[in-house]
This record gives structure tokens, C-alpha cells and sequence, in this order.
């Protein structure tokens, strides 16, 4: 059995193999290191949704001010992957994996020692800046690493660390709570000293990962890496317009979502901190869901009508999240808002990598616009939590990420199909 360019696999003879065996274990460990560094990224970002309470009591918050401590990770988000995006073109998608590891393990643990409001937001911000980097090399690493017949497919399985990383995060604050009992009696800075061991636990799955072909190759023929003004001309330029807008409305739904579920379902819902963990985890084993379906849809119906689905899918659960007051009812929205907006995710890697097709400066085109895009994220803590001055301005906060799914689907619609296109 032989590699070929992308990741593939080929049986000698042309006989025709599974799915799963035409990728070859370059592929595979770049797939590993990708997926592994976004799992510990999202459970840096989520412990701070399921401490958000604490924080408030701890420091006598509102919940327009702990909302700013979630603005301030996105604002490091954002401006962490912009900048890393460069830096990854520029000395590759591995070493750029190993740096930002290093940044968002020694901020978050740092974030235990915070003595005040300030501090936590200061420490989430720097965190946040190896957070958003982590996405944008190990992205571009799978993009670049499986061929095009399977990029879909590749990327969705990258993403499923959105939900595995938020399953840990629970599970990681079940544990704390149950030994140490309430969390902002003092055991919250636990939960953020353990955001320490990803860097130990991957750097050395990372030593042994190649490097994406395609870089390697441009940097061996002396080509030019990181050209920016690829992106500005033609379609390039257009590609990376309706990237960024289609990940600006996703990330919004998923800030606002995401980050107030826990708060929400306490104060509207009236239930318990760990009963309300529950609905989490049912939110969470709907994106498992989610993305095992994205990626039987993606590389089969193609991206836009795959896209559509899962927006029609987001925009009823969370609805009805929204308006449910049963648990049981409350409980099936929960987990169909798991699939429906986690779910859209599975794709945000090879769609914008292919709506910027030809270009030295893929890890910039998609740092650019994931995490230009995250300023959705930055918007929708603060929005849901200003107008959260009473459950009604709760409710009304969280239904503003019907409007986003419309706009969503808006970009989708005037979007080229990208199933099948080769990268340059």
C-alpha cells in the first residue's frame, strides 16, 4: 500500500479501500494532534461558562460583568488567532501547535492564582490568545494534510473536540464539586490549575507529527509562504468575505448559547448548579451526534445543502430551548441544540479553507476568518447578559441567535459550492 498527495491511501491494483484506510498515518497523526490540541482548547474555554456562577459570587459580579470576562477570552481569541495565523504560515502548522499549546496551558493555570474580577479577565484574555492560534495551525494542518475527496470528513472529526473538550470540562467540574464541594467556596481555582497538563500531555504526540505537504513544499522550493496579498484579489477576496461572515453569525450563537446555558437554567429555569449540568451534558452528547452526522453529509450532499440542515436544525432546538419549561421537553431541545449549532462547527475548517483555494497564506485566510468571525463571540456574551436584567431579558437575549441563524443561512446562499476543490 502506497501514499499519495493529501493524506490518501491507494491499494496496489486500484482496488478500492474503506473510507478510513485511504488515509495514511501522516494523515491520521496530523488528525490526532489537531483534534487533541482543539479538545484541550474548548475545555480552556468552557470551564469558564460552568465557573461563571462562582465567579459571580465570588466576586460580587453582575452578570453584565461576568459577561465581560467572557468578551475579554474572546477578545484574546480573536486577536490570538489573526496574528498566530501568520506565524503559522510562516515557520509551519506544527511549531505554531507546540507554541500555542504552551500559552493557553500556562495562562489558564496561572488564572488560579487571580485575586480578583481584573485578574481572571486579564488571565482568560492572554489564554485565549493560544486558544484562538490553536484552531487556526491545527485547521490548516488538516486541511492541507487530507486530500480533497475526504477534507470534509477530516475536518468534522477535528471538531469533534468541541464536544469531547466540553464533555471533560463537565466531567472535570462534577469531580471538583464533588470533592471539594462548592465550587465558589474555593475549588474553582482547582478547575483551572488542571488547564496546566495539555502542553505535557501533547507535546509529545506533536514531535511526532509531520508537517503539512503542502507547506513543506512551498518552503523547500523557496516559494513564498504568507503571502497576504493573495487574499485581497478575485476570488480569494471573495471567498474570505463570506468565510468571515458566515463564522461571525455561527460564533455568536454559540457564545451566547454556550456561555450562559449553565446561568440561564439556574435563574429562568429555576433548576440546581449540578442538576443544570445535566442539560449541559445532553447538549454535549448532541454535538457527538452532530458532527458523526456533518461528517456522513459533508463530503457525500456537499456544504451548502449540508450547512442549511444543521442551521434549520440550531434555530428550532434553541427556540424551543429557550421557551420550554418542562424538563423533559427542556431536556430533547438541549440536546438538539447540541446538534443544530455545535454540529456547524464540523465544517467551518474545510469551508474556509476552500473559499480561499489559491493562496501561500491559508493559515492567515482561515486564523482571519474563524477568529474574525469570533467577534460574534465577543458581541454575544455581553449582548445576552446586558439585557439579562430579568428573565424576560434573558429569554429575549438568547432569541437574538434566531437572527443569526437567518444571516447565517443568508451567506450560505450566495456561497459557492466547495465539495471537491482542490488547494494550491
Amino acid at each position: 500500500m502506497g501514499a499519495s498527495e493529501g493524506g490518501a491511501a491507494v491499494e496496489a491494483g486500484g482496488i478500492a479501500l474503506p473510507w478510513y484506510r485511504e488515509i495514511n498515518a501522516d494523515g491520521w497523526r496530523a488528525l490526532l494532534l489537531a483534534g487533541l490540541g482543539w479538545l484541550f482548547e474548548v475545555y480552556e474555554i468552557f470551564i469558564l461558562a460552568l465557573t461563571i456562577p462562582a465567579l459571580i459570587a465570588v466576586f460580587s459580579l453582575t452578570r453584565a460583568q461576568a459577561g465581560l470576562i467572557g468578551s475579554a477570552s474572546a477578545i484574546g481569541l480573536i486577536v490570538g488567532g489573526i496574528l498566530f495565523g501568520l506565524v503559522v504560515d510562516w515557520i509551519g502548522r506544527v511549531r505554531t501547535l507546540i507554541l500555542v499549546i504552551f500559552i493557553y496551558s500556562l495562562f489558564t493555570g496561572l488564572t488560579a492564582l487571580a485575586p480578583d474580577a481584573l485578574w481572571v479577565g486579564i488571565l482568560r484574555c492572554l489564554a485565549g490568545f493560544g486558544m484562538g492560534g490553536a484552531w487556526t495551525a491545527g485547521a490548516a494542518l488538516v486541511a492541507e494534510t487530507w486530500g480533497a475527496r475526504h477534507r470534509g470528513k477530516g475536518g468534522a472529526l477535528m471538531q469533534m473536540g468541541l464536544p469531547l473538550g466540553s464533555l471533560l470540562a463537565i466531567g472535570v467540574v462534577l469531580l471538583v464539586s464533588h470533592i471539594g464541594g462548592d465550587l465558589a467556596a474555593g475549588p474553582w481555582r482547582w478547575i483551572y490549575a488542571i488547564g496546566t497538563l495539555p502542553f505535557f500531555i501533547l507535546l509529545p504526540v506533536a514531535l511526532k507529527t509531520p508537517e503539512s505537504p503542502l507547506w513543506l513544499g512551498r518552503a523547500r522550493a523557496g516559494k513564498a509562504r504568507g503571502n497576504v496579498a493573495d487574499l485581497f484579489r478575485g476570488q480569494n477576496a471573495r471567498g474570505l468575505s463570506r468565510a468571515v461572515g458566515f463564522i461571525f453569525f455561527i460564533q455568536y450563537v454559540y457564545w451566547a448559547v454556550f456561555t450562559w446555558t449553565p446561568t440561564f437554567l439556574v435563574t429562568v429555569k429555576h433548576f440546581g448548579f449540578v442538576h443544570s449540568l445535566g442539560f449541559t451534558l445532553a447538549q454535549q452528547i448532541g454535538s457527538l451526534v452532530g458532527f458523526v452526522g456533518f461528517a456522513a453529509l459533508v463530503d457525500r450532499l456537499g456544504r451548502r445543502p449540508t450547512f442549511t440542515i444543521y442551521l434549520a436544525i440550531g434555530a428550532v432546538a434553541v427556540a424551543a430551548f429557550v421557551t420550554a419549561n418542562q424538563p423533559a421537553p427542556l431536556l430533547i431541545a438541549s440536546f438538539f441544540t447540541g446538534v443544530g449549532v455545535t454540529g456547524l462547527f464540523a465544517g467551518m475548517g474545510p469551508f474556509a479553507a476552500e473559499l480561499v483555494p489559491n493562496t501561500s497564506a491559508r493559515g492567515f485566510a482561515m486564523g482571519l476568518a474563524y477568529n474574525g468571525g469570533r467577534v460574534g463571540g465577543l458581541l454575544a456574551p455581553y449582548v445576552v447578559g446586558a439585557l439579562a436584567t430579568n428573565a424576560a431579558g434573558f429569554q429575549a437575549g438568547m432569541l437574538t441567535t434566531i437572527i443569526a441563524f437567518v444571516l447565517a443561512w443568508c451567506v450560505i446562499l450566495i456561497s459557492p459550492e466547495t465539495k471537491g476543490t482542490k488547494l494550491a
